[in-house]
């Protein structure tokens, strides 16, 4: 066979674009051609072409498949070790003889995994033994579907894990291939995906795939401001709920806080034509949102809710709630509505300076 009927074999069996995979191809015959000199041109495509097959017949292992679609957020990184590892030393610190007995330390106070069996109910190799240093878990959302396939796009989340959940550089409402570990239901109307060690996210421009309000609406839905109280009381409890608030930026702060976040308040610009006292929302904008927009912008804010305790006029921390804000994955300006920021005011320097 010649490369290209390769291609479209390795496409169709393995779920993934034949331009990928030439891409992966040229890369690899680069590399050829600068390590293996003394090969004729043909030798040096055939030793790429038995390359490349021997990456792909380790993905053929893995029950992962390839899937294209867009990302239209990304949630924070967190580390799932750092609570239990503060917990098993606070304990030694105030129990040791306890903590110990119960395997939650080792006699040098180390944490130690406690988990005899995973969620799935199969043991646990790591049962006994020290906790790693960290591990990092990151959830992105979008839409997507599985590739070659005439499936109709649905709603997705995917979970990444170290160095992939690690990364602050997501294209963000771009079409985008990957390789993932479909653990959905049969049936169910979204993905839940796991990813692999092979999963890989990769900007395709060639997808062109138009990220538009109604898309966003059809998959996910939009909450408006006046319904996001009620929406945080019913899901609250639920670390995974996403929602989408649509509304118009009156206030953008690109100063970070001390804690690495921006500040974006919208308002519902028609409950404010009504009423100027009407309530609007805070939005925390972590450094991986792309603001690419100015104030008087209507967008979708997609994200997490989250409410804290409401701080009396000395700053301590009271008992009754505070307004309920939206930790931002992703911030989508809406095309006709936005407005861009205004480009920067440069010095006047003496050379833009002319006398007679």
């Amino acid at each position: 066979m010649d490369k290209n009927e390769y291609i479209k074999k390795w496409a169709e069996k393995l779920s993934m674009n034949a331009g990928q995979i030439e891409k992966e191809f040229d890369s690899i015959l680069a590399n050829e051609k600068e390590i293996h000199t003394n090969l004729s041109e043909e030798q040096q495509q055939q030793r790429a072409l038995q390359r490349l097959a021997l990456t792909y017949k380790k993905q053929l292992r893995s029950p992962a498949v390839g899937f294209e679609g867009i990302i239209i957020g990304a949630g924070d990184c967190i580390d799932i070790v750092a609570k239990r590892k503060r917990e098993a030393i606070a304990l030694y610190e105030s129990d040791p003889q306890t903590a110990i007995g119960n395997g939650t330390v080792n006699e040098e106070g180390v944490p130690l995994d406690t988990r005899a069996t995973w969620a799935s109910g199969k043991p646990n190799p790591g049962f006994g033994k020290p906790l790693p240093e960290n591990n990092f878990l990151r959830t992105i959302y979008g839409v997507a579907k599985k590739t070659n396939s005439e499936d109709e796009p649905k709603m997705f989340q995917m979970t990444l894990n170290g160095l992939a959940a690690e990364s602050e550089n997501f294209p963000i409402f771009k079409g985008v291939r990957f390789m993932a570990i479909n653990k959905s239901q049969e049936g169910s109307d979204s993905l839940l995906l796991n990813a692999s060690q092979f999963t890989k996210i990769v900007e395709d421009d060639d997808l062109k795939l138009e990220v538009s309000k109604d898309l966003i609406d059809n998959w996910v839905g939009i909450t408006k401001i006046s319904e996001l109280e009620s929406y945080h009381a019913v899901n609250s409890e639920d670390y995974n709920r996403l929602v989408v608030v649509e509304g118009d930026v009156s206030a953008l702060n690109l100063e970070p806080t001390a804690f690495g976040s921006r500040i974006m308040n919208i308002e519902d610009a028609e409950a404010s034509l009504e009423d100027l006292d009407s309530k609007g929302v805070t939005c925390w904008l972590p450094e991986r949102i792309n603001v690419d927009f100015a104030e008087g912008s209507k967008v979708l804010v997609i994200g997490r809710t989250g409410q804290g305790k409401k701080k009396d006029e000395n700053g301590n921390m009271t008992e009754e709630l505070g307004d309920v804000t939206v930790n931002a994955f992703g911030v989508f300006a809406i095309p006709e509505f936005k407005i861009s920021l205004p480009e920067e005011i440069q010095p006047i320097t003496e050379a833009d300076i002319t006398t007679e």
